[in-house]
């Protein structure tokens, strides 16, 4: 019954069916083959997997970063990176990079960090001669780190699919994607050494105008502040930071920013709800189908299968890194998450595997996932913002992901390198 089920899943994609539908209904096949489970378990189990307190966040998260985006916060945070850092050979690149990396902390999401730094900095690129192709690149590779600083929405779905504490997941993935975000600098800098007179380019820094757009950014910098001293004070839990980070958002953007009216609400509440249900309609479907598994016993399967051939912790990460990898490469993120933690996330309790250390690994892995092809979701935002092709581009892509791999075998392999800062909430 497990192989039908697969089988029917990967019909379901093969012919063109959005993931939703290939989760749902090879799922609901399996179950009237098994003919033990009554229908009715279909739409129970889906009402079931949304009604979570942890899911919550997920819709609200989104709005703040559309609220923040939408009310100036992207280009102030531009300008900020740009004086802080355009003194450094390469610095349009860092500013970019660095540029991603706090707005990671405000929107939790790849796409959106893409798109928002992505079309503020192209032109620039454009004017100083940078290669487009490297650029296309490096701002993929810049949004991806988005999932992984808090506050995350993947983190979110992990916490919910694994049990795992959400604000934990969120301190965990603060410090390896602090270091993701350097190494792109570091082959940024590289890059720009070899790149010619374009990359050479840099502005005096000034420590005024430094003071000035650190001032004009303070308001949205506030947010990540927030968001991080609340859940580890214990103030409130990473879902009810979300309905705090929604509440700054719209005060920040339509009061201290004034560049959000009451007439642009209702497309930023349409925009935000859009992007969520697609989200939550995958979480629905690939619930159903986690239910069924963990009830063909798959995980212990799975566990009895490994332990024949992995004797040891190391053995197994380095399985699950390959795994998580290729899948990455061709799934979507949030459905990869829904349907493969269950499976997994048993496996690695098995091995004594943190269950914080075993979700950073897997948020890492799906964010190398949104830059390699062919499902490359920031890859295929830069290339619309540049008008570079795929093709024209992948020369490019290979350095990145070893930066990306270098941070991601630190992660697996020295966990107390970040492990110490989620660990305080404990203590």
């Amino acid at each position: 019954m497990i192989g039908f089920l697969f089988f029917a899943i990967l019909g379901c994609i093969l012919l063109g069916a959005p993931i939703f539908v290939a989760l749902g209904m090879g799922t609901t096949m399996s179950i009237m083959l098994e003919g033990t489970f009554p229908l009715t378990l279909v739409p129970q189990r889906m009402f079931a997997g949304l009604d979570s307190w942890p899911i919550m966040a997920i819709p609200m998260f989104m709005l703040a970063g559309n609220l923040m985006d939408q009310g100036g916060m992207s280009k102030r945070i531009v300008k900020f990176a740009n004086a802080s850092i355009g003194f450094v050979k390469g610095s349009l690149a860092m500013v970019a990079v660095l540029a991603s990396m706090i707005f990671a902390a405000i929107s939790g999401s790849a796409t959106a960090g893409t798109a928002a730094i992505g079309s503020i900095m192209t032109p620039a690129f454009r004017e100083k001669g940078y290669n487009m192709s490297f650029v296309t690149v490096l701002l993929s590779a810049a949004g991806s780190i988005g999932p992984i600083i808090p506050p995350s929405i993947l983190m979110v779905l992990i916490g919910y699919s694994t049990g795992a504490s959400v604000g934990q997941l969120f301190l965990g993935g603060f410090i390896p994607g602090v270091m993701i975000g350097l190494a792109l600098m570091v082959y940024s800098y590289i890059h720009a050494s070899r790149g010619g007179d374009a990359y050479l380019q840099t502005t005096k820094f000034d420590p005024k105008e430094a003071r000035r757009t650190l001032f004009s950014a303070l308001p949205g910098l506030g947010l990540p502040i927030i968001i991080i001293g609340g859940i580890i004070s214990g103030v409130f839990s990473a879902t009810e930071a979300a309905a705090v980070a929604t509440l700054y958002g719209f005060l920040v953007g339509m009061f201290i920013y004034k560049e959000i009216t009451l007439k642009d609400l209702p497309g930023i509440f349409i925009k935000s709800a859009v992007t969520a249900a697609s989200i939550m309609i995958i979480t629905g479907a690939a619930y159903i189908f986690a239910w069924f598994i963990t009830a063909k016993q798959v995980p212990q399967l799975l566990i009895g299968f490994l332990n024949s051939y992995i004797t040891a912790e190391w053995q197994f990460l380095i399985f699950l890194n390959v795994v998580l990898f290729i899948v990455g490469m061709f799934m979507e993120s949030f459905s990869a998450i829904i349907v493969l933690m269950p499976i997994f996330f048993p496996v690695a309790t098995a091995y004594g595997i943190d269950p914080i250390h075993f979700g950073v690994i897997v948020c890492i892995n799906l964010a190398i996932g949104y830059v390699t092809p062919p499902y490359g979701a920031t890859l295929f935002v830069a290339c619309g913002l540049t008008g570079k092709s795929v093709r024209e581009v992948v020369r490019f892509v290979p350095p990145v992901i070893l930066a990306m791999l270098v941070v991601l075998l630190i992660v697996t392999y020295l966990p107390q390198t970040y492990l110490w800062l989620p660990q305080m909430m404990i203590g």
